[in-house]
């Protein structure tokens, strides 16, 4: 994977740890003790921060609400019973 933009360096510590660059951290709104998925490439690796269920709260917003929306696939369910 090609990056579009350096904005530093990541550095290992002598305890394992990586270290990710300050402005990385701020464009992603990362945080201490934030947990990421590591994958693995032929050359590359790729760390993708997951995002905790709070802050997914409103993300699909439309017509009906999730409750709604799960009720109405309940119904459904009950018609192939």
């Amino acid at each position: 994977m090609i990056t579009e933009m350096d904005i530093g360096t990541a550095t290992i510590t002598s305890k394992n740890m990586v270290v990710i660059p300050k402005k990385a951290r701020e464009k992603f709104h990362l945080h201490e003790g934030q947990k990421m998925r590591v994958f693995v490439g032929e050359n590359e690796i790729i760390f993708f921060p997951l995002i905790p269920l709070e802050q997914l709260v409103g993300i699909l917003k439309g017509p009906q609400s999730a409750a709604e929306l799960i009720k109405e696939g309940r119904k459904n369910e009950s018609r192939f019973d």
